[in-house]
């Protein structure tokens, strides 16, 4: 055996080794882009439920919102009936303190006093409500 044959047999062995490690890189690579391609598929599947489950919230929001405006313009109905009771109460919280306090003496004799203390917390309270009522 001569020198370049040696050199021929190294540089066949060299060239057999290095097939086999890309070919070992190669079977790794397509375990690799396998799995990948497994984890985009199971990906896409749960992008689509949870579209399906979002757009399933939407709807159900939507109606939430819906019927929470039509509670609201009923009691926004119902309220503004009640603003004329409102008014009346606190007219009559008033007229009672106006008629109380001209004679004080007299009012704490029969007991107006207390009367008076009410009309104006009648009063307040219906100040605040039909304030409420109104905006």
């Amino acid at each position: 055996m001569t020198v370049g044959q040696i050199a021929g047999l190294i540089a066949a062995i060299a060239f057999v080794v290095l097939v086999i490690f890309l070919g070992m890189a190669l079977v790794q690579t397509v375990k690799v882009l396998q799995e990948l391609q497994k984890t985009v598929a199971e990906s896409t599947e749960l992008l689509k439920v949870s579209t399906d489950k979002a757009e399933k919230i939407m709807e159900e929001s939507s109606e939430l919102v819906s019927k929470t405006n039509e509670l609201m313009d009923d009691v926004n109905y119902k309220a503004s009936k009640l603003n004329p009771l409102f008014d009346t109460v606190e007219n009559i919280g008033t007229k009672t303190a106006n008629a109380t306090s001209n004679n004080p003496e007299e009012s704490n004799a029969f007991g107006i006093s207390n009367m008076l203390k009410m009309a104006k917390i009648a009063t307040s309270t219906a100040k605040i409500f039909s304030r409420r009522g109104r905006k």
